[in-house]
């Protein structure tokens, strides 16, 4: 159980990553007009806000435990959200991708790191979208009997995975090899978190039904 539970989680989680968003383009823009250094402390910053995001998400989830009604309507609600995600991520892998100007690379602009965090931080906490994303993960993936230390490691690996694939993106975003195949794969990475997002939402409802 716990194997099939934590792959799922994190499959999804690492799909959804991977497809372009606020953070994403604010990490690619980042490091294309202010360089590496910049980029890592925007990394840093949108994977502390998302930290707090998974923790509101973990500590909500045990306080609906309680109150099964509301819980039943957010369940319900998080699965039409994670439906309507999974539909729009779908829906992005059939436009063109857009690709980083490399020459804009070789000109970045040095800024304050410190400024990058907070830029980071900032993006990523004033998007509802990553909140309803994390509690919508723990409502359909976490199990409710999962104990309290299971899901505190859950949390630590999200936000660890958010640190690491924003830190790459960052490092390998001025490899123009990298960033062509990045595009040429962005179609299909996004069909998967679409499907697998879609996935999730129907077995959640399916479970309401029964």
């Amino acid at each position: 159980m716990f194997w099939s539970e934590f792959l799922l989680l994190a499959g999804a989680h690492l799909l959804a990553l991977a497809s372009p968003g606020p953070d994403f383009l604010l990490l690619a823009r980042s490091g294309l007009r202010h360089g590496r250094a910049y980029g890592l402390a925007v990394s840093l910053g949108i994977t502390l806000a998302n930290g707090l995001y998974i923790a509101l998400a973990i500590g909500g989830w045990s306080v609906l435990q309680d109150i099964p009604v509301l819980l039943v309507a957010l369940q319900w609600l998080a699965s039409g959200y994670l439906a309507w995600l999974g539909w729009m991520f779908i829906r992005a892998s059939r436009a063109p991708t857009d690709l980083p100007d490399m020459v804009a690379i070789a000109h970045a602009q040095r800024v304050s790191p410190l400024l990058g965090m907070g830029a980071g931080f900032l993006s990523a906490l004033l998007n509802p979208k990553n909140g309803l994303f994390y509690f919508g993960l723990f409502t359909v993936i976490v199990e409710a009997h999962t104990g309290l230390g299971r899901k505190l490691f859950y949390g630590v690996w999200l936000a660890c995975a958010v640190l690491a694939w924003d830190a790459a993106l960052v490092c390998l975003i001025a490899r123009e090899k990298v960033v062509v195949a990045l595009g040429r794969a962005m179609p299909l990475i996004e069909r998967s978190a679409g499907l697998l997002l879609l996935v999730a939402a129907v077995a959640l409802a399916a479970g309401r039904l029964r």
